[in-house]
């Protein structure tokens, strides 16, 4: 239908054809309007679809967050029922923990009152209650019999603790496993329960983050729907004005060809006609697209609203979903609190069992303990005493082969004063030399830091004139090649000097060493050898320590040189720093100095080479006198082992002696022994006796209450079941111990009868000892002494006789008693079969136990509360956390921005750093300017100057190598014994008497001087076999010795019991000193060691850095500093 204002009459289609082009223009500007209009909607829609396409993808994500909500409440329900078990599991473990404490009670209870019929019902109560409460069938049986069977046997516990004590003990062990394992398994799993629950915590945190991340996604996407549905209201107000505009338009037209219709002709009415139906279809078709765009507007806020109602279900879902993490929170925190508390039960249940079982044990088992430690203790002293004995024989039978080698007193005192001598000779040496190694060890120190410090400064000052007058670059590589140069020259120096004090102490050591075989050896052969000889070698000794002596002198004048020499050359350092100050390096001298640091360097590498063939030569030598003192070594044992084949040792004498006299100790202490165990069998039987008087005092107190109150039959046949068992161990234990006083009494036989040999072997060997020995007039005195203490024990053998007898007396005395009491038992139980249990005392029991169970109630309620306390605590951290991560930034974001810094830091600090290379540059050349101005003046003075230095330099250099490595020849020289001073003056007279042909002299002479060598060498081999030829015969001698004294072995040992006593004042001083003189060798055998092998070791690193410079093998910091010279001159060269 179209409106009435659309149908013209034919007068208004006349007159439009004047105005024709207005409504063309607006006709063009309504088409453009539409086309904008449209290319609009199309972006509506597709931000429709896009919207569409973000609905589905927040609906999958909500169908995700419902399944894993539905997972979550399933594994919650999982969770739930584990607790639950967990929960029963608990209580099972509670009540039996209850039941523990009950049986506890009872125990503790029991030992109070120990012996009273009331307490034995009291025991059926609690076996009862413990039936009732324990979940694990297998526990209560066992448990019951071993509480009924220990009550019952109460009475007679202090005799016989070990019948019910075992099983008892056992049924607690067991317990207290299951109770443990269970515990194990339960605390299991409830870490694993908590691993559980922490991580679905973290899931739950992570999909609350992700509602939250969707929150904030559909909260950006409405906004822009907002936006949209704004701009697209503003332009359908724009449209709507705009059709308001051509209908007023239209109007006006309207009027305009009304008022003109009757002048216009019917051709231009017609035309005007034409184009208001155009004008009137086209403004049809833009209504009709207004119409759609208005419907679609209408459709995009329906949607609008529908997300917007999505969005607010998915808020009501994530708080839901907050709430069942709040609630899974608390139920987790709840179960940790539950578990903590189980725990802390568990713990306090676990201690208080643990010391009342200990309590219990220690009470039960004291009895049964010493009981056994007294027959152990009888056993152990039987044992004891027949391995003394068996020892004591082994003694006398190895001391009759060693008697018949006593040492004669004479030689005793003289080696004794010479040991002597010798020691103090020796501590006096190695004192005086241990001060002269710390002096010199000082100086050393001292002359090393002053080296340092001169060092340091002599670095200083070449770095600071490089800065000045040479170019950066080539001054820090030439730097470095002269400090790498320098380094590794100072470190070969400090290696050669170092090997230097080692060969020095090695020669002292040597020397010492020597010279102490030396006085050891003419010492022996004085003692063994001719006195003739002996004052020849005596004489060679005073020598040999005069030039010792000078030696010594020697060494303190070249340590009083090498200070001077350090004093000169900290005064030539001065004198360098002062020129160095006043120098200056132009860049054009660097390759006159760099060909004389070559130079140098060539120089002084020779110099290394030839000291090391001279320390090679120096080895030589100290091979040849490590030889030479090989020799002596072997000299040396061969006369100790003819002093020990001739004769036996002061040390094993007196060992021996001692041996005596302990072994007469241990009779001694065997008879107190003895003593001490007869007064522990009267103890005993005062025991038995107060243990008997207990058992009368219990049977009194159960005829009592047989008065009073009644007892069950069970109860009675238990206890004669325990009477019936502590009689019967009654009985054992009497057995045991007459079985050990029969051994005993056999053992003291044999005691008398060893005794009575004794006697006869001591008469035999005092006899002998009359006319053969020393000490042979203090025999009678021996004998006597040792009559008395055989008297004295024989004595003592009597008494324990006797006591034994009584003993035994008291052991039937103690075997009718227990008759009587078992006679009275079996009465009693008589008397008691008709009778029965009064109930008052099972209620009083019941109340006692529900006391204990609400006192108990009361302390788990208190633990609880502080429980819930320490939740509530962790609660409120964990919600400091959650704070603390909702307002902390994400780790990427951190990330992100630190990279960004980063970048931005480098790009910077690369700029920097070009700018600063800049500048640096422009600051070389402009020194590089002035220096070469400046010093173009006083360039040749100082070229001389620090040449003359550098001369100085190499020459102090030079010098102190040359004097060291002179000293060190000196010192190796001073070590050679008398072979090396005899070659030495042989030289000497081959130098001053050679022909015109000297080479070939002096290589006939060195030829003879070793011919005669050989010879002395071969005349020495010759008398050492001739002694030990000597020797052989002595042994051989001393051999049918032995053999005729092995007869009178028996006789021998009596008489080293006697002599023991005698000789042990007078040997024991002797063995001291021997001893401290054996200890003083062993020290100097050490420490002749440890010099051979640092010796080796040294010679080995010698070979081996020789052997690698022959086969061209060089060490890697000299190739190191060799290369960096080498690219300093290929870097100048360009």
């Amino acid at each position: 239908m179209r409106p009435k204002w659309t149908q013209p009459n034919a007068l208004e289609e006349q007159g439009f054809k004047p105005i024709q082009k207005e409504p063309w223009n607006l006709q063009q500007e309504v088409e453009r309007e539409n086309e904008d209009l449209k290319g609009r909607l199309r972006e509506i829609q597709q931000e429709h679809r896009i919207l569409l396409d973000r609905i589905g993808g927040l609906q999958l994500q909500l169908n995700e967050e419902q399944m894993i909500a539905d997972d979550l409440e399933s594994e919650k329900a999982e969770l739930r029922k584990l607790l639950t078990t967990k929960e029963k599991q608990q209580e099972e473990s509670l009540r039996v923990l209850e039941a523990l404490k009950s049986k506890l009670r009872f125990y503790e209870s029991d030992h109070a009152g120990s012996g009273s019929s009331f307490g034995n019902r009291k025991e059926d109560a609690l076996l009862k209650q413990e039936s009732g409460y324990s979940a694990e069938p297998q526990a209560p049986g066992p448990m019951a019999a071993s509480l009924q069977s220990r009550s019952m046997v109460r009475p007679l516990e202090l005799l016989g603790p070990s019948f019910s004590s075992a099983s008892e003990v056992d049924a607690l062990k067991r317990e207290l496993g299951g109770l443990r394992s269970g515990y194990e398994a339960s605390r299991a799993e409830v870490s694993r329960l908590q691993l559980e629950l922490s991580h679905k915590a973290s899931e739950c945190k992570a999909l609350a983050s992700e509602c939250e991340r969707t929150k904030r996604e559909s909260d950006k996407q409405i906004k822009q729907l907002e936006d949209a549905l704004k701009d697209v209201q503003k332009r359908m107000f724009d449209s709507e004005g705009k059709v308001k505009q051509m209908q007023t338009h239209f109007l006006a037209l309207k009027d305009h060809l009304t008022s003109e219709a009757a002048l216009g002709s019917s051709k231009a009415a017609e035309e005007l006609r034409d184009q208001l139906k155009d004008m009137k279809a086209k403004y049809e078709g833009a209504s009709a697209e207004v119409g759609k765009l208005r419907n679609q507007l209408k459709q995009n806020e329906l949607l609008v609203e529908e997300f917007r109602r999505d969005e607010a279900n998915l808020l009501e879902e994530n708080k839901k979903l907050q709430k069942e993490l709040g609630t899974l929170k608390f139920e987790r925190e709840k179960r940790e609190r539950r578990a903590a508390e189980a725990e802390g039960q568990r713990k306090e249940t676990a201690a208080k069992l643990a010391d009342q079982y200990e309590k219990m044990r220690a009470s039960l088992s004291a009895e049964v303990e010493e009981k056994a430690r007294r027959l152990a203790e009888m056993e152990k002293e039987r044992e004891k005493l027949l391995g003394e004995t068996q020892r004591l024989r082994v003694d006398l039978e190895g001391q009759r082969v060693q008697f018949s080698q006593f040492v004669r007193p004479e030689e005793h005192r003289l080696m004794k004063s010479k040991y002597e001598q010798r020691g103090k000779e020796l501590e006096r040496a190695q004192a005086g030399l241990k001060q002269a190694n710390q002096a010199l060890q000082k100086e050393l120190e001292k002359a090393q830091a002053d080296n340092g410090l001169l060092k340091q400064h002599v670095d200083t000052l070449r770095s600071e004139m490089d800065k000045q007058f040479v170019p950066r670059k080539v001054n820090e590589e030439m730097k470095k090649a002269n400090d790498m140069v320098v380094g590794e020259l100072n470190r070969k120096l400090m290696e050669m000097t170092e090997k230097h004090r080692g060969c020095k102490g090695e020669a002292e050591r040597l020397l010492a060493e020597k010279s102490s075989l030396r006085d050891t050896v003419n010492h022996l052969q004085s003692i063994y050898v001719p006195p003739e000889k002996h004052e020849k070698e005596t004489g060679a000794l005073k020598s040999t320590v005069m030039e010792l002596k000078r030696q010594l002198a020697d060494l303190g004048q070249k340590c009083e040189e090498e200070q001077a020499k350090v004093a000169e050359l900290a005064s030539k350092n001065t004198a360098l720093q002062v020129a160095l100050t006043e120098q200056y390096v132009p860049s054009e001298t660097y390759e006159e100095t760099k060909a004389a640091l070559n130079s140098t360097l060539e120089k002084t590498g020779q110099e290394l080479s030839d000291l090391k063939e001279k320390m090679e030569g120096v080895k030589q030598e100290f091979l040849k006198v490590t030889e030479e003192n090989g020799a002596l070594t072997r000299k040396l044992r061969a006369l100790q082992s003819q002093m020990q084949g001739e004769y036996i040792s002061m040390r094993d004498h007196n060992s021996q002696v001692a041996a005596l006299n302990q072994s007469i100790q241990e009779l001694r202490n065997g008879s107190s022994e003895m003593l001490a165990k007869y007064q522990q069998k009267q103890e005993e039987v005062v025991q038995l006796h107060v243990e008997i008087e207990a058992q009368k005092q219990e049977l009194d107190m159960i005829q009592e209450c047989i008065a009073s109150k009644y007892a069950p039959l069970a109860s009675l046949e238990e206890k004669e079941r325990g009477f019936e068992a502590a009689v019967k161990e009654l009985r054992g234990q009497l057995a045991e111990r007459g079985e050990q006083l029969a051994g005993k009494e056999e053992e003291i036989r044999t005691w008398r009868q060893e005794n009575e040999k004794l006697r006869a072997g001591l008469l035999a060997v005092q006899s002998d000892l009359r006319h053969n020995y020393v000490l042979a007039e203090k025999s009678h005195e021996t004998e006597r002494t040792f009559a008395a203490k055989v008297e004295d024990l024989n004595t003592q053998l009597r008494e324990l006789q006797q006591k034994f007898a009584e003993t035994q007396s008291e052991k039937e005395r103690l075997q009718e008693e227990s008759a009587r009491q078992r006679s009275e038992a079996q009465e009693a139980q008589s008397r008691l079969r008709v009778q029965y249990v009064p109930v008052e005392q099972v209620e009083a029991l019941k109340r006692e136990l529900n006391a204990a169970m609400e006192g108990l109630k009361a302390e788990l309620s208190s633990q609880e509360a502080g429980h819930q306390e320490q939740r509530q605590k962790a609660e409120e951290l964990r919600r400091e956390l959650a704070h603390l991560r909702g307002t902390s930034i994400p780790l990427a974001e951190h990330t992100r921005v630190k990279e960004g810094l980063e970048g931005e830091v480098a790009s910077a600090k690369a700029a920097l750093k070009e700018k600063e290379q800049e500048s640096q540059a422009r600051g070389e050349e402009v020194a590089a300017l002035q220096s070469g101005i400046q010093s173009a003046k006083q360039s040749l003075r100082e070229l001389e100057i620090r040449e003359e230095a550098e001369r100085l330099e190499h020459k102090t250099g030079t010098l102190r190598l040359e004097g060291q490595v002179a000293s060190m020849a000196e010192r190796v020289a001073s070590l050679s014994t008398k072979p090396a001073g005899m070659c030495e003056k042989a030289v000497q007279v081959k130098a001053e008497e050679l022909p015109p042909s000297p080479r070939g002299f002096s290589i006939e002479q060195e030829i003879k001087d070793q011919k005669e060598r050989c010879d002395k060498s071969l005349s020495t081999i010759v008398e050492l076999q001739e002694r030990i030829q000597e020797s052989a015969k002595q042994v051989e001698a001393k051999d049918n010795k032995i053999t005729e004294l092995l007869n009178d072995v028996e006789r021998l040992k009596q008489a080293l019991n006697g002599l023991s006593q005698l000789t042990y004042n007078s040997g024991v001083p002797a063995k001291r000193q021997v001893e401290v003189l054996q200890g003083q060798v062993q020290t100097l055998q050490q420490q002749l060691a440890d010099a051979e092998r640092q010796h080796q070791e040294v010679i080995s690193i010698y070979r081996t850095h020789l052997l690698s410079a022959v086969q061209g093998h060089m060490d890697e910091d000299v190739q190191a500093a060799l290369l960096q010279i080498i690219r300093m001159r290929q870097g100048l060269v360009c």
